[in-house]
């Protein structure tokens, strides 16, 4: 079925030392097989979605640097606010994570430079 009409929605959410936003941008659909769509932005090149990735969420943050967390997702216009929830939900598990795992780190400290 080719929809050349259907929209795909790409999300991203940004932290950023402390400020945070969703950026949304429209890709348009060209082709449309079984397992994948191919997609193009206003300004871009084609990319292939296969459709199980469609409205899933994915951590872009390779590493936690200078206070940058990002997460993205491509999904269907009537999943936007979906997206935008799962997005967040993402965020602040991440965040969480990072924040037990400090915790963790500065006991080790806490506990060596006592014994020191």
């Amino acid at each position: 079925m080719n929809n050349h009409h259907q929209r795909i929605v790409k999300i991203t959410g940004e932290l950023r030392e402390g400020k945070f936003e969703i950026k949304i941008s429209h890709w348009k659909l060209l082709i449309e097989t079984n397992r994948y769509y191919e997609i193009k932005p206003e300004n871009g090149v084609v990319k292939r979605i296969y459709k199980e990735k469609l409205n899933t969420v994915y951590d872009e943050t390779k590493s936690y640097v200078n206070g940058f967390l990002s997460c993205s997702a491509y999904c269907n216009e009537e999943r936007i606010n979906d997206m935008q929830i799962e997005i967040l939900k993402l965020l602040q598990l991440k965040i969480k994570t990072y924040i037990n795992e400090l915790q963790l780190n500065q006991r080790a400290i806490d506990r060596y430079s006592l014994s020191g």
